[in-house]
């Protein structure tokens, strides 16, 4: 089935379900991706060199995720499995986007997105900064479900302006390319043009993803921001960026409450993968690229005041994927009409209308490196190529430092059985392992 007869599918039965509220009752959204923090890089998770009161906040008027995964290691995976709800390695998509432009690589046209869904509805879909999910015009925000779109579609870009911008690299107003650059800083503006379409479109509603380069590499910052941290030591570059991130969050939430919408607007945040080397991942162990716990769990939270809990914290495994069913079911929709979805819709869990696990089992591969958790078993190995797999119990020992492999091998049989059966199937990736940490 090709694109339009699918958007034309998904209208007809989108907008005549039972389920679906008027358009003033149905919450705002806002998605909040950031890129390559460090698990210890927000003050949330008990960070003294990385103070993050707006990002805090947003546990503090709703949820805290402890046990918050997301479904890949690196950033165009996850993007891939947050957007569609499943895990990106059905369809062939384990690595990242190498920047070079191809008609092949790219998120597959056979996969809905949660902007589909709810453009579908009659959203406004507006997609802002990072993309990474391919570069040929198909594959482009505008074609993927989004009404529009200001960023750059590469995995990464310097956060001044460039004055010799690639087609990759380019800041662009939908596929228009703006020309000369003019802002100051990528991450505030990226906050600037949301605060700027919140204000436009306060009465549509609309569905915002805000995909901040922060604090992704090059590591650029304000001068005026590296003089706010100058004391306490650490990587001054990473605390700059991080306040920078965090202001812009802040940006994002004010605008929100300027035009009364806090209180029926459903926000999330959550980072990409985990940090990237240099960055601070404790007590985790490994960091972006693997799947010990420093490469897949990551800041998480989400508020909705209307609906959910203030200040709580939620212990059991969630994931990134449940991201867009949450949305869906909360918008009024009561199925996806694509493919079917791996994530599950958080809110009856949150508001302890179900108390059992939103996951038992949950699946990590990026290349050799792979994972499985069941319960709060967890079976890992860094490169099957040279390693073993370890068990940890991560209800005791979340930094994986004691392997139960040997004392358990019954365990460790069964979660391999449970990791073979799930990746079953599952396609290569057209473009390879390339470019693994962009």
């Amino acid at each position: 089935m090709t694109m339009k007869p699918l958007r034309t599918l998904l209208g007809a039965l989108l907008l005549s379900s039972p389920l679906l509220t008027r358009a003033a009752d149905r919450p705002n959204i806002v998605v909040i991706v950031s890129d390559d923090a460090g698990y210890n890089e927000v003050s949330m998770h008990g960070s003294k060199l990385f103070p993050t009161p707006h990002i805090d906040s947003i546990a503090a008027n709703g949820v805290r995720f402890s046990n918050g995964y997301v479904s890949g290691s690196v950033c165009s995976p996850t993007r891939a499995g947050l957007l569609t709800g499943r895990y990106q390695n059905r369809f062939g998509h384990e690595f990242n986007i190498p920047p070079v432009y191809s008609e092949t690589n790219g998120l597959p046209l056979t996969e809905t997105t949660i902007a589909d869904v709810l453009k579908s509805t009659g959203y406004r879909t507006i997609a802002l900064g990072k993309w990474h999910l391919g570069y040929a015009p198909k594959f482009h925000p505008l074609e993927r479900g989004f009404t529009d779109y200001y960023g750059f579609l590469q995995g990464q870009r310097r956060y001044f302006p460039l004055k010799n911008a690639t087609r990759l690299n380019q800041l662009l107003r939908d596929r228009e390319p703006v020309y000369p650059e003019s802002f100051d800083y990528m991450t505030d503006e990226l906050a600037r043009a949301g605060a700027e379409y919140i204000a436009k479109h306060a009465a549509d509603p609309f569905f915002m993803y805000v995909a901040f380069n922060a604090t992704h590499g090059p590591h650029d910052a304000l001068d005026s921001d590296l003089a706010e941290i100058r004391e306490g030591g650490g990587n001054l570059k990473l605390r700059a960026m991080t306040l920078a991130l965090d202001r812009a969050v802040g940006v994002l939430l004010d605008a929100l409450e300027k035009q009364a919408l806090t209180g029926n607007t459903l926000v999330v945040f959550v980072n990409d993968n985990g940090g990237a080397s240099g960055h601070d991942n404790a007590p985790l162990r490994g960091q972006k690229g693997n799947t010990w716990e420093g490469g897949i769990r990551v800041p998480f939270a989400m508020q909705w005041p209307s609906v959910l809990p203030k200040g709580a914290v939620f212990d059991h495994p969630v994931i990134s994927l449940d991201i867009f069913p949450t949305l869906m079911v909360a918008a009024g929709v009561g199925s996806s009409p694509g493919k079917a979805l791996d994530g599950v819709n958080l809110v009856p869990f949150l508001t302890g209308k179900d108390t059992a696990r939103p996951h038992q089992t949950l699946f990590w591969k990026n290349g050799t490196s792979w994972a499985v958790r069941d319960g709060d078993l967890k079976l890992a190995v860094g490169d099957t190529r040279t390693e073993s797999p370890e068990l940890f119990d991560l209800s005791a020992d979340i930094g994986e430092a004691r392997n139960l492999a040997a004392e358990r091998p019954g365990d460790v049989i069964r979660l391999q059985q449970l990791y073979a059966n799930w990746k079953r199937g599952f396609p290569e990736t057209p473009w390879g392992r390339k470019n693994k940490n962009e």
